[in-house]
């Protein structure tokens, strides 16, 4: 497939918040929480407030987007929305880099995480823009694998710059900076060349987007597709999401040094871009579906095998057991979140497509909740936060269910 110069900015999206993504919600946010925590919180401590307050972040950035993609449906202003909800995580990044106080640090990431999250809403959204359904697919897993790509350039760049500055803190706040530049300087040729649909629909007075959110959700809940996609996906996304954002702190919990998760992440990045291009190409030969049930199956292995670590003893075999679990993710990650992205988007009404990615995002990355507190909660009973991931095979399982009742007629 050749992309025409909308396409390509639009994609070029992907690559610059995944410089946030990478850099500060999985590697330097956790770790600057824990190193400014120290004296005050146990790691598990750390790691369960950590984990609530990726979720409490993902209901407030569910709710909003929910409202305004109504709102920006109606007026045709989903770029207007993207621009808006990118400027406040800039913004947050950048206060992140600036603060000490770890509750500042939770309460600036808070901010950052919901505006990613907002922001991602009105990306998604804007794929019916610059693509025809029978697109979907390649395009959303192209613009995945881009996107790591574009996490992978200053993520290098920090490493580089680590070998410098033997100061952990002083790199974290180095990486929010370039995160947040990165991502700004990536937002701009989609906000000047993508010409998002125009709809008939307007919204004499603002508060009539509730009315309108109100009358989305009861067509989405009638829906019996999207109503078992949306249900699917909440399960099965949610512990995806889950396992990204733990994965940092349980690295720390298990011993990892600094440096080999550094090294870690890069070969993730390196393995995640031609495993989601292949997503793609397996796609188009055997279905989206299909090719998401393999990657579940991959993510039941990766959690049983985190479950394995509380098991070991020793050192080195935690590490292997912990190398072995972050190679299936990076074979099963842009995957599966890209193929959603894209059977989504074949079960919508293209004028309603910020509302329904707003729908799509609440019930997925935007409520990473059941996973978190899980972990919140086995953290509390038994200071081991490898459990709550090992319980994350049963919504696997049961979001591989829900998905093969869907319909998707001509494009499964």
């Amino acid at each position: 497939m050749r992309l025409n110069r909308a396409q390509w900015c639009w994609l070029l999206y992907d690559p610059g918040n995944a410089a946030f993504a990478l850099l500060v919600r999985a590697v330097f946010a956790p770790l600057f929480l824990m190193a400014c925590s120290k004296n005050i919180w146990s790691e598990s401590a750390a790691t369960a407030n950590w984990g609530m307050v990726c979720s409490l972040a993902g209901v407030f950035a569910g709710a909003c987007s929910l409202y305004f993609g109504a709102l920006a449906d109606a007026y045709a202003r989903r770029k207007l929305a993207l621009a808006v909800s990118t400027a406040i995580g800039v913004a947050a990044t950048l206060f992140l880099a600036l603060v000490s106080d770890h509750r500042l640090i939770l309460a600036g990431y808070f901010v950052a995480l919901a505006a990613y999250m907002v922001s991602n809403s009105f990306y998604d959204s804007l794929l019916i823009s610059v693509a025809k359904p029978e697109e979907f697919s390649w395009l959303s897993t192209f613009a995945y694998g881009f996107g790591y790509l574009g996490g992978l350039v200053p993520f290098l760049g920090i490493l580089a710059g680590g070998f410098f500055i033997e100061d952990s803190v002083v790199t974290a706040r180095t990486a929010f900076v370039t995160a947040a530049l990165w991502w700004a300087i990536f937002t701009v040729p989609l906000l000047l060349k993508v010409r998002e649909k125009r709809t008939e629909k307007h919204l004499s007075k603002w508060y009539e987007g509730f009315r309108q959110l109100g009358a989305t959700l009861l067509e989405v809940w009638q829906n019996r597709n999207t109503r078992l996609f949306l249900m699917a996906y909440f399960l099965y996304i949610d512990g995806v999401s889950t396992i990204l954002l733990m994965a940092t702190p349980i690295s720390v919990e298990i011993g990892m040094s600094e440096m080999l998760l550094m090294a870690t992440i890069l070969g993730l990045q390196v393995i995640g871009f031609p495993a989601t291009v292949l997503a793609g190409v397996l796609a188009k030969v055997f279905g989206a579906r299909r090719v998401v049930y393999i990657e579940l199956a991959l993510y039941i292995v990766t959690a049983a095998l985190i479950g394995v670590l509380t098991l070991l003893a020793e050192y080195q075999s935690k590490v292997a057991v912990f190398l072995t679990a972050a190679l299936l993710i990076a074979l099963a990650q842009g995957g599966i979140q890209s193929l959603s992205r894209s059977l989504f988007g074949c079960l919508i009404p293209p004028d309603k497509a910020a509302e329904y990615f707003g729908v799509y995002n609440i019930f997925g990355k935007f409520t990473t909740i059941l996973g978190p507190v899980l972990i919140y909660a086995v953290a509390q009973l038994w200071q081991r936060s490898e459990y709550g991931i090992v319980l994350l095979i049963v919504p696997f399982t049961a979001g591989g269910i829900l998905l093969s009742r869907v319909d998707f007629s001509d494009r499964k």
